[in-house]
């Protein structure tokens, strides 16, 4: 059953650099975008492979019951063995941390004081996903595009889950800033935004249409013609298929008004 002892705590939101909150002495750091580090006032704390695993699991997935977690982190060994694996990292971490990393006993997850990076991005994408207003007050893109791989060189499965969770959420983000920032008629911004999109996936649809559409709104009909004709002929290219009619609707009226 769930320790509800534990606190609850809101994660906290990156800065405009895309950062998280200054180093506490007080606090504790996982790094997990760009590669595992546990940090405290800017020193990295030697964390042990098996417990590693653990404490990335927990920053990204938060609460899990021990069941869960050994199921996962050992999928090849019977339950009774994998819980104790799992009691044997966790002794191991605190051994030679002398910190609390990881709280809890039924249930398991980072200490309180420890924040984790992708807790704090997955908080600033939902900001962004869940304004209805429509308007933008600044530029997300620090925080948006150069937030690294999670855990890279990590290919178990559950990793390459949450990687692929970790970038589709940055794509509807940054196409959601794209279209505000159109709206807004900051398209440079706008641009730089798509652009973004574009490069995480390029046989993205959406992405390519809020490139064009930004495009549209400066009045620059020959890049986004430029920009349809580029992702037509990789779709082709790539997958034979063409793109979709509204999209090449969108284009035809460009060029329309060149004619």
């Amino acid at each position: 059953m769930p320790d509800d002892s534990m606190p609850h705590r809101r994660p906290a939101l990156l800065d405009a650099d895309g950062q998280l909150p200054g180093p506490d002495n007080h606090r504790l750091l996982l790094r997990l975008l760009g590669g595992f580090r546990l940090e405290q006032a800017g020193r990295v704390l030697p964390i042990p492979h098996s417990a590693r695993r653990i404490v990335a699991f927990l920053g990204i997935r938060g609460r899990c019951d021990r069941t869960e977690i050994a199921g996962t982190l050992w999928p090849d060994m019977p339950e009774a063995k994998a819980l104790a694996s799992l009691r044997t990292a966790l002794w191991r971490l605190r051994r030679l941390t002398g910190l609390r990393v990881v709280d809890g006993q039924d249930a398991l997850a980072t200490a309180g004081t420890v924040d984790v990076d992708v807790q704090a991005f997955v908080a600033s994408v939902r900001q962004i996903l869940t304004t209805d207003d429509g308007r933008i007050e600044r530029s997300p893109m620090p925080v948006l595009p150069a937030i690294g791989e999670l855990l890279p060189g990590w290919y178990e499965d559950w990793v390459l889950f949450e990687r692929e969770r970790m970038r589709q959420l940055q794509m509807h983000a940054l196409e959601t800033v794209a279209e505000r920032l159109t709206s807004a008629r900051r398209y440079a911004e706008a641009i730089d935004a798509a652009l973004a999109a574009v490069w995480l996936e390029p046989l993205r649809e959406s992405a390519t249409r809020a490139l064009i559409v930004a495009h549209l709104g400066e009045n620059n009909l020959v890049e986004a013609v430029r920009c349809f004709e580029s992702f037509r002929d990789n779709l082709v290219t790539e997958l034979g298929v063409q793109p979709s009619p509204e999209l090449e609707r969108l284009v035809q009226s460009c060029l329309t008004r060149l004619a």
